[in-house]
């Protein structure tokens, strides 16, 4: 029943894993506290076994040197105190090293033993301090040098008889000392091994213990959780998990399962919500088609109209235009007052052969087709013709129209119909917009050698929000209603686009209305054609 538990496997597991580190680690210290030991007592053993045999050199230098001053007159004797003194300080260096061994080693009997080293070494001290002393007394003495060199080579060889033996035991227990040390050192290492090991082979055992217990199926069945999501998110709503166990993972599995099942549902719903909305969408699809079938029979039907109309109308318009033109050629012979009324009806009809024209442009432009028509033209003569054109819309509604057509060689490269139609309709939106009566500014001026045409007005001007909005098609400003029934011009879309189509540029400017309402901001606009310059005089 413990092992039911998610929690409890993994616990279990974590266990395992800490009881086999807990053991490397401890193993491992403990070898590495004994290696240290070890070893420092092998450097100690080694440095004292130094000591030692510094010692004994030591010592025969002194030697030396006491036959040698005894070899000398006293007038001329050397101080061997000198040589005594490294004796004494190599005896301190030993007695300081078997301090720190004792201190070093674990056991009673280790230390008893380096005790008991310690009294030889300061047994030798005091032989030595003890020939020092017979030295200095013999060398004091006013004798023969060669009397007082056999006297001190007689103390010398008298303490060499224990002093040694005594010296020869210190080092050859240092060398076992040194021996031993390094001999503990192989075993530990050889035991570290086998500890090693056996851990290794404990540690594979648990691991393979808890693999085949409780961790095995666990991944099994995560790896399990894992395919099945994977193929749920590839679409395979119908996978399920094959449960196992009585966990949390079971328990997480079985909720898997069920979202699996909802999941299929909602698919099954949604591909029938889709074959309905594609039977919607084709319905509405084949009366769209329907829609646009009946659209273009319609307008296909307008343009034949237009078409149509105007082949009506001009037909007659030439009649009357041929019969004026005649009737004109007589010169003197006709009447005044019917010469001043055939003029009439000439222009007349003239002005209804442009408007004729214009229908047809604008309908073919609406169609998607702009045809341009590329000649030099004044722009004087351009917006000259577009006065002319809504001459009678402003009259009518009590507006003048002030013209300033300028120099008379701005020139311009362009469609001259499409550029005067661009400006009627202009001149037509002023109208509409200026207040009544009032007045509107028509203008062809040089600008940086180049040709602009502006149509000002004196109306209430354009508000900030609408201004990047009205060259926008279909867009109708908050006194749209204004314009409804007058003229025929084309509309700021449709004007944009000719110039577009020209490589030019137009532009409204315009403050909006001011903040306490008075004043007539009014509007201006801007239209810059390409190619703009002087006509050439030999062109």
């Amino acid at each position: 029943m413990l092992l039911r538990s998610l929690r409890s496997k993994i616990l279990l597991v974590l266990l395992g894993a800490a009881l086999i580190a807990a053991a490397s680690g401890a193993a491992l210290t403990l070898g590495i506290k004994r290696a240290d030991r070890l070893i420092d007592r092998s450097h100690l053993s080694q440095s004292q076994l130094e000591l030692l045999l510094l010692l004994a050199s030591r010592v025969n230098d002194f030697g030396l040197a006491a036959v040698e001053a005894a070899r000398v007159p006293q007038a001329r004797r050397p101080s061997i105190a000198g040589a005594a003194t490294e004796v004494s300080a190599v005896f301190d260096l030993i007695e300081a090293s078997i301090d720190k061994q004792v201190l070093v080693l674990t056991s009673d009997a280790q230390r008893r033993t380096e005790a008991s080293e310690g009294l030889g070494i300061a047994r030798m001290r005091a032989q030595f301090q003890k020939l020092n002393q017979q030295l200095a007394t013999v060398l004091e003495q006013n004798a023969d040098p060669e009397e007082q060199q056999g006297r001190v080579r007689a103390l010398m060889d008298l303490f060499g008889m224990d002093f040694s033996p005594n010296l020869q035991r210190a080092i050859e227990h240092e060398r076992r000392e040194v021996q031993d040390g390094w001999s503990a050192i192989t075993g530990l290492k050889s035991n570290l091994v086998i500890v090693a090991a056996a851990l290794a082979t404990g540690a594979l055992l648990v691991a393979a213990l808890l693999y085949l217990g409780p961790t095995r199926s666990v991944l099994r069945r995560l790896k399990q959780t894992a395919e099945g999501a994977e193929a749920i998110a590839s679409g395979r709503f119908d996978t399920r998990l094959r449960q196992e166990g009585r966990d949390e993972l079971s328990a997480l599995m079985t909720g898997f399962n069920r979202m699996a099942e909802n999941l299929s549902e909602r698919e099954q719903r949604l591909v029938a919500g889709q074959r309905d909305l594609q039977r919607t969408i084709d319905a509405r699809t084949a009366e769209l088609r329907e829609a646009n079938r009946r659209l273009e029979e319609i307008d296909a039907n307008r343009r034949r109209f237009f078409a149509d109309i105007s082949h009506e109308l001009r037909t007659p318009l030439t009649v009357i235009l041929g019969e004026a033109e005649l009737l004109l050629r007589q010169g003197d012979k006709l009447p005044e007052g019917c010469r001043a009324s055939l003029e009439t009806v000439q222009n007349r009809a003239r002005r209804l052969n442009r408007r004729i024209d214009d229908m047809l442009r604008v309908a073919r432009s609406e169609s998607g087709r702009l045809e341009l028509s590329l000649t030099q033209a004044e722009a004087g003569e351009i917006v000259t013709d577009a006065v002319e054109d809504t001459l009678a819309i402003a009259r009518r509604s009590g507006i003048e129209v002030k013209l300033e057509r300028g120099p008379g060689n701005l020139y311009v490269q362009g469609d001259r119909d499409w550029l005067r139609q661009v400006c009627s309709g202009l001149i037509a939106n002023a109208i509409r917009y200026s207040g009544h009566p009032g007045f509107i500014e028509v203008k062809a001026r040089g600008e940086n050698g180049a040709a602009i045409m502006e149509v000002s007005d004196q109306g209430q001007g354009i508000p900030p929000e609408e201004q990047r909005l009205v060259f926008d098609r279909f867009f109708k400003g908050r006194d749209s209603e204004v314009s409804s029934g007058t003229g025929h011009g084309v509309g700021l879309a449709l004007a944009k686009w000719i110039i577009d189509e020209h490589h030019g540029h137009i532009e409204l400017m315009s403050p909006g209305l001011l903040a306490d309402g008075n004043g007539s901001p009014g509007t201006t606009a801007i239209v810059r054609p390409s190619l703009s310059g002087e006509k050439d005089v030999e062109g």
